[in-house]
């Protein structure tokens, strides 16, 4: 514990220039450019899910003929409720989900860690400086928050799974607009649930980052740290929210991107790999397309560009990652720092700022 009590006095001692917002969010960019912070976020980020929505537009999901013809089983019954094997999967899948999670939380934490001290450390270069390896202590307590953070979610995905269940299972049936995504044509016919689970998820994910900095930060324990978190996010309402719209609306955005950049560069392979006829015939090139059969090097100016995408999707994923993270912990540090500070004239009734003085 002498790790977190060694940067709680840094984070005090670095943090009482009080460069106000804009300037914590010029450091939390600095920090988060850095080529180490990129790297450690971007393993953080796809431990924990990312991967998930990052390989999606690269998936071709099977149909339902499909799905049955990989069973070699009838998963559903005729009037389309589940069958007993359909249970045992799902019991196999719960558990290795749960393997994964148990995982993702542990070394998500660490990762928590490394880049929270990193940032908030206050000095240049930090990211790349080696550290010693977490207090077991930490780490538990660290997975506890997240834990407990998980509940409220779990009780929303429960409530909405029917909903959205049953729409999966329309849109398998009876497809309603074959064009559409199968992920798209679901959402929209469970938008109410789905958009339920999206907010309880992004408010207990706040939370939890929170919590995480100020145990970290400052040792305060599970509840006392769940506490202390619930209360900056209400206490300081205006820095807090423009930190997490911004923070946030950046990663979504990058997300985004990098959805809509590997989709379409997939797109392009399909549409190359499938092809039945010479590219200079399907444009209309004449007789030089009976001579001249450029499909070869289309899908391979396909493939590189999926791969460029790709690459340029981990990058932007890690970036954004980095960034959220300092400025969080930035976020976190001011807050204690100004309760610290203003905690002596509030017992004495006094009026004055900390800086002022009365002059001898």
């Amino acid at each position: 514990m002498a790790v977190v009590a060694q940067q709680s006095t840094q984070v005090q001692r670095t943090d009482p220039a009080r460069t106000g917002w804009i300037g914590r969010t010029r450091r939390a960019v600095e920090f988060g450019a850095d080529r180490d912070t990129i790297v450690v976020a971007l393993a953080g980020f796809l431990l924990r899910g990312g991967i998930i929505p990052l390989a999606l537009p690269s998936v071709v999901l099977p149909s339902v003929i499909g799905l049955a013809g990989a069973t070699g089983v009838s998963a559903f019954a005729i009037d389309g409720r589940p069958t007993p094997w359909f249970y045992e999967m799902a019991a196999i899948a719960a558990a290795l989900v749960a393997v994964w999670l148990i995982v993702a939380l542990l070394i998500g934490s660490m990762i928590d860690i490394w880049l929270i001290q990193a940032s908030g450390s206050g000095e240049p270069h930090a990211a790349g400086e080696p550290r010693p390896l977490p207090d077991p202590r930490v780490l538990i307590d660290m997975m506890g928050i997240r834990a407990m953070c998980l509940a409220p979610l779990a009780v929303a995905i429960a409530w909405a799974g029917g909903q959205i269940y049953t729409a999966i299972y329309s849109e398998l049936t009876l497809p309603t607009n074959l064009a559409a995504p199968l992920p798209l044509r679901v959402v929209e016919n469970a938008i109410g649930p789905v958009s339920i689970v999206a907010l309880v998820w992004l408010a207990t994910e706040v939370v939890g980052a929170v919590s995480v900095r100020r145990l970290v930060l400052f040792d305060t324990g599970i509840l006392r740290s769940l506490g202390e978190g619930i209360g900056q996010l209400i206490l300081r309402p205006v820095s807090s929210a423009a930190t997490i719209c911004l923070s946030y609306g950046i990663s979504i955005v990058a997300a985004g991107a990098a959805l809509l950049a590997t989709a379409t560069a997939f797109n392009w392979c399909l549409i190359a790999a499938r092809n039945q006829q010479s590219i200079p015939v399907t444009i209309g090139l004449g007789s030089f397309g009976t001579t001249r059969d450029v499909r070869g090097l289309v899908f391979v100016g396909a493939a590189t560009t999926l791969a460029l995408a790709w690459m340029a999707a981990l990058g932007i994923s890690g970036l954004a990652s980095a960034w959220r993270s300092a400025a969080l912990t930035n976020e976190t540090a001011d807050a204690r720092y100004e309760s610290e500070t203003s905690r002596p004239e509030t017992e004495l009734g006094l009026s004055v700022s900390p800086q002022e003085t009365t002059g001898d």
